[in-house]
Parts: C-alpha cells; sequence; structure tokens
C-alpha cells in the first residue's frame, strides 16, 4: 500500500496557520485545536486537487467553513503510524465551487476558487484533512478522535509537488 503523499492544491504553497494550534474559538464547534491548515492564495485563485478523488459534499456555513467542499480518496493510503485508511479533506471559505458531488477528479484538476466566505479573516482556504473508514454501502467515518476536530496534521505528507505542475 502507498504511503499518503499530497501534492499542493495551491501556487505557491504558503501556510498561514500550521495544524492543531490551541485555540479557544473554535470551542463554539466542539474542539479546541485548529483543525486543519490556513493556505494563503487571493481571491478567485484556483484550489486544485492534491490527490485522484471524488466530490462527496458541497454546502455552506456562513457563520463557520463558508462555501466548502469535500473530496474523498479513491484509494486507502499508509500513515506513519502504520494505519491505513482513505483521506477526506474539505476545503473552507470558498469562493466559488467548480465542480459537482460526484465527479471524480484527477490530481490537479481545479476544483474551487479561494475566497473568503463563512468566518475568515481574509482570503484564504482552510484544509482540513480525516482519516476516514468506507463501509461497503459507499458511506464512512471518522477514524480519529482529538482536540482538532479528528483531523490529522498533513505537514508530513506533502510531497513538495504542485499540483498544476504536475496535471495542469
Amino acid at each position: 500500500m502507498k504511503r499518503l503523499g499530497l501534492y499542493y492544491p495551491v501556487t505557491p504553497h504558503v501556510t498561514n496557520r500550521a495544524w492543531g494550534i490551541p485555540d479557544a474559538a473554535y470551542q463554539e464547534f466542539g474542539f479546541t485545536r485548529h483543525n486543519g491548515v490556513d493556505l494563503a492564495l487571493s481571491t478567485g485563485q484556483p484550489i486544485h486537487a492534491p490527490f485522484g478523488c471524488r466530490v462527496t459534499k458541497i454546502g455552506n456555513e456562513p457563520n463557520g467553513s463558508g462555501l466548502y467542499v469535500c473530496l474523498l480518496s479513491r484509494r486507502k493510503f499508509r500513515f506513519d503510524d502504520g494505519d491505513t485508511a482513505h483521506v477526506e479533506i474539505t476545503f473552507m471559505h470558498l469562493s466559488e465551487v467548480r465542480t459537482t458531488v460526484g465527479t471524480r477528479l484527477s490530481i490537479g484538476d481545479v476544483l474551487a476558487r479561494g475566497g473568503d466566505t463563512g468566518r475568515a479573516s481574509g482570503s484564504h482556504t482552510h484544509m482540513a484533512p480525516k482519516r476516514v473508514r468506507v463501509n461497503l454501502f459507499g458511506g464512512y467515518r471518522e477514524k480519529d478522535k482529538n482536540e482538532a476536530n479528528g483531523t490529522f496534521d498533513p505537514e508530513p505528507y506533502w510531497n513538495g509537488i504542485l499540483a498544476s505542475e504536475r496535471y495542469p
């Protein structure tokens, strides 16, 4: 089984806020740590698929994540702790979604455009990755429980390649 390797979804790849930073502002949502990474971008800038995936959900939470899209990896990956799982990544605070639920995306496909919708402090995308277990009926559930809303730190899994350059 292949180790998870995430392509950079935006160019340039700049993290404004790292995963897991304690923040009391998240308590109203039921967790206490930053549940993703904030990637710098300008409003309208393309966001590319960081792996082969399927779009599972599109929504809008005006008092939280704003316009968002959820992606589910098409395959399982091996993690550094020896676990294997599919990966769900949610991109938030979008100005526009460029796909539909059920669409299969390849690495580098444009899935959305950056923005500052919802409770955002300027234009960026909040990327929240989770390990999930997919069941026989197509549904899935989160595998991890932690103070960062069941997410994991993507930092060790970046492969150093821009998705837009790999598959423009």
